[in-house]
């Protein structure tokens, strides 16, 4: 089944594109800084030699805006196309645990971890972390619903199935 994206979903759909606009952008900024430090240090700094140096920062402006592209034109096109794919799955099992956070305990001797609880359902033999409020609401063999970019199959979030009254 498809319907429409909500401004949550566009939201989410964009947060991960934060890589493919962060990791180009640093490519081209040491990428140049690199090759011109030691075009300079290796030919000199001759005023008439200006134009490799241009031809070097073409050449990365051509692969940030390449390496950019191939890592976000997924996630554009679900957004372009406003739509995501929502299957139904059933819940094979919930789990629960006390987790700790990793590093929180090594200041000093005798200091506590940091602890939180952390919650899951079991979906395809798969395990998904999902909030309290969910866990609460959920038993085992309900109906849930997995929303899913098309293009991407970026999982956007997981839904408890509304049951039908009767």
């Amino acid at each position: 089944m498809r319907k429409a994206l909500t401004q949550s979903d566009i939201k989410e759909i964009r947060y991960q594109c934060r890589m493919g606009y962060v990791l180009p952008t640093l490519l081209f900024i040491i990428g140049t800084i690199l090759t011109g430090a030691i075009y300079i240090i290796y030919f000199g700094a001759d005023e008439h030699d200006n134009e490799m140096l241009l031809v070097i920062t073409s050449l990365f402006i051509g692969l940030a805006l390449y390496t950019g592209y191939r890592m976000n034109w997924k996630y554009i096109s679900d957004i372009r196309f406003n739509e995501k794919e929502i299957e139904t799955k059933i819940i094979q099992r919930k789990e629960s645990k006390r987790d700790y956070e990793a590093g929180s305990g090594t200041l000093y001797i005798g200091q506590e971890m940091k602890g939180f609880n952390s919650y899951s359902i079991v979906v395809e033999n798969i395990r998904y972390r999902i909030d309290e409020e969910m866990f609460s609401a959920c038993t085992v063999g309900d109906e849930v619903l997995f929303n899913y970019a098309p293009k991407s199959r970026y999982l956007i979030n997981i839904e408890l199935k509304k049951k039908d009254r009767l």
